[in-house]
């Protein structure tokens, strides 16, 4: 009578157990956190991000060096960065750039004035960088899932995949065509927002084959402030 006793609470023990025990979430293919992060991406309405040469291996901008790019988005046309640069005779520059709609500027110091600059000529499109994005992402080839890693302050799924260097053109426009680029993603495991991608190869002829660019995104949907700067006539 008490084996049975003994069977019986074990087994009620045993069901309890499980009973309370969550149902795992299935877990998301490749094309699925893509496409999700896609989507976030195409809706995003403004954004802080950060370009970075890692290596400083990439072509010379304006004779230059570049460093890092930094500055604030507002879909769909609307954009402030700084470039820095590395002038080997005069140490650090920076240049600012900025656009509302049909309208862009330059500033090759912080003191200098604003110079007007065709749309054409500013050498990334950081403006749409939302949809430019989103419509990057369903192209990567073979894309794999390759792990989980803290970034921007939450988990976040890598995936790599490929690329050909005239499929960034939408972000960095002017590139050379037909060089293999290995593109990694990073998408927050919540929300399935893109917190950065690392460009690894050439994008430019005179890129180093060692050259990658880490493109960091944060700040997504908070409020920013672009205006066109106050054009003098002496400017």
């Amino acid at each position: 009578m008490l084996s049975v006793i003994v069977l019986v609470l074990g087994s009620l023990l045993l069901a309890a157990a499980c009973a309370s025990e969550p149902t795992p979430t299935p877990e998301l293919s490749v094309d699925e956190v893509l496409s999700k992060a896609a989507d976030e991406l195409a809706a995003l309405s403004t954004a802080h991000f950060e370009m970075v040469d890692e290596k400083e291996s990439g072509a010379k901008f304006f004779e230059m060096t570049l460093k890092s790019v930094e500055g604030e988005v507002k879909t769909p046309d609307s954009f402030k960065m700084l470039v820095e640069l590395v002038n080997p005779g005069l140490g650090f520059v920076e240049v600012g750039m900025l656009a509302v709609g049909d309208q862009a500027y330059m500033q090759f110091s912080s003191d200098a004035p604003w110079l007007p600059l065709p749309l054409d000529q500013v050498p990334f499109n950081f403006g749409g960088i939302g949809v430019t994005l989103s419509e990057i992402l369903p192209v990567i080839r073979n894309p794999a899932i390759t792990g989980r890693e803290s970034v921007g302050g939450g988990q976040a799924i890598r995936v790599d995949g490929d690329i050909v260097s005239e499929e960034m053109s939408g972000l960095i426009t002017d590139v050379d065509s037909g060089h293999a680029i290995t593109l990694s993603v990073w998408v927050d495991e919540a929300s399935y927002a893109l917190r950065q991608l690392r460009i690894d190869g050439r994008l430019y002829d005179d890129d180093a084959p060692e050259t990658t660019r880490l493109v960091s995104i944060r700040d997504i949907n908070a409020p920013v402030d672009i205006q066109l700067p106050e054009i003098t006539s002496g400017s």
